[in-house]
């Protein structure tokens, strides 16, 4: 019929969401341009989603749908979880958006599998539940803070329009006078020392096998 509305369902809602914070972020997320995008009108949106905060559960849910998890765990707990933190990772870098809403408390369907799939991961350790939680959220939680300093790195880079180069250019001169006394030393052999050209992948391996090795020695 002339001028009837198109059909909406969550699926197309929540994709045109995260087209929308995958292009210009979490803020630019609003029902009037998701409508735009779904060429609906405004308040039709409202008989899926109560608000922005229902939409954001759903975009997240649907975003961890996009992980590759097998249907149960094949290999030790260390590899599992490294490999989660991986997908994990690469997962965020896909859509940044999510590194601001953090570990989300939804029971979405793919949430669940995937929570699921963690703790089956660290099962028959001797562990309590809380003991098998422990693993995966301190796991999850590096892996998120990890992320969260490379996306607010690459912001800082983009509103700035420098690159690491530049950067050690301008802020040479000041570093010089504040290490000069010799009252920071560390801070001094860091600037000096550490490979700050070390690849970001490099740097989260090495630092995600320490995580894992600092539970294992947790291990009854």
């Amino acid at each position: 019929m002339p001028g009837r509305e198109p059909a909406l369902d969550y699926e197309a809602i929540t994709g045109a969401a995260i087209a929308l914070a995958d292009l210009d972020g979490l803020d630019a997320v609003s029902m009037r341009k998701i409508a735009d995008r779904v060429d609906s009108g405004t308040m039709s949106l409202y008989r899926y989603v109560n608000g922005k905060d229902d939409l954001i559960e759903l975009m997240y849910d649907s975003a961890l749908g996009e992980l590759e998890l097998a249907e149960h765990p094949v290999a030790d707990w260390r590899t599992e979880l490294a490999e989660l933190a991986r997908r994990s990772r690469r997962l965020c870098h896909r859509h940044p958006w999510i590194s601001r809403i953090g570990q989300r408390p939804t029971m979405g369907p793919n949430a669940v599998r995937m929570m699921e799939y963690a703790m089956a991961s660290v099962d028959g350790l001797g562990l309590t539940v809380d003991g098998m939680l422990d693993l995966v959220s301190t796991t999850m939680h590096f892996t998120q803070g990890y992320v969260q300093a490379e996306l607010t790195e690459a912001e800082a880079r983009r509103r700035t329009g420098t690159d690491e180069a530049t950067w050690r250019e301008v802020v040479a001169p000041y570093l010089k006078e504040l290490l000069g006394d010799g009252r920071h030393p560390y801070l001094g052999r860091i600037i000096a020392e550490a490979d700050n050209d070390a690849h970001p992948d490099v740097v989260f391996e090495r630092r995600l096998a320490m995580v894992l090795e600092g539970l294992a020695h947790g291990l009854p």
